[in-house]
Order: C-alpha cells, then sequence, then structure tokens
C-alpha cells in the first residue's frame, strides 16, 4: 500500500512535526477528501473496500480509473482494479493479494 502511495510526489511529510507514517496518512486523507464513501482513517480497515486507492490513483491520473462507477459494496473487484492500475500503468509492482485486504 505504501509503495503505490509513495509513486506520487509527497510534500510535507515532516509537517508540523508529524512522524513519516502520520504525514503519510495526512496526506492520503487530504488527497482523497473530496471523494464519496472514503474516509482514510489508518492504514488498516481504511483501505479494505479498495475506494481509498481508486482515489488517490483517480486523483493524480483520473483517465486511469471511472471513479464514479466504483461501488462501497464491491471490494475484490476495486483493489484488483487499484493493483492492476498501478502495476500496468504506473510501473507499481503488485506485492499485496486483495483477498489479504479485505479480510
Amino acid at each position: 500500500l505504501r509503495t503505490l502511495i509513495l509513486r506520487f510526489v509527497i510534500v510535507g511529510l515532516s509537517e508540523d512535526g508529524l512522524s513519516a507514517k502520520q504525514g503519510l496518512l495526512l496526506w492520503c486523507q487530504r488527497k482523497t477528501e473530496p471523494y464519496k464513501n472514503v474516509k482514510i482513517e489508518n492504514f488498516t480497515t481504511s483501505w479494505q473496500d479498495g475506494l481509498g486507492l481508486c482515489a488517490l490513483i483517480h486523483r493524480h491520473r483520473p483517465d486511469l480509473i471511472n471513479y464514479d462507477e466504483l461501488t462501497k459494496n464491491n471490494a475484490l473487484a476495486n483493489l484488483n482494479l487499484a493493483f492492476d492500475v498501478a502495476e500496468t500503468h504506473l510501473n507499481v509492482p503488485k506485492i499485496l493479494d486483495a483477498v489479504d485486504i479485505v479480510e
């Protein structure tokens, strides 16, 4: 998950004395804030439905994912879409399996 996020330019991770992990979480929250059904609060359960990853990709490359067609109750498809797009178009290797994240 962090590999995918770190693929994009992240500015200000040490903002306001935050640790890198806290800064990365804040960056994810800011980038996904305008997206419906996405509320990033942590690096575990907040990503299980795949919408957060799809939103991050869409935010930077809206040509790769049609976010408005995604639904919260189709987690495996959302995650697989995000992983496939990241690997194919962003050169981010798939190191996680969607099933492992959903469970």
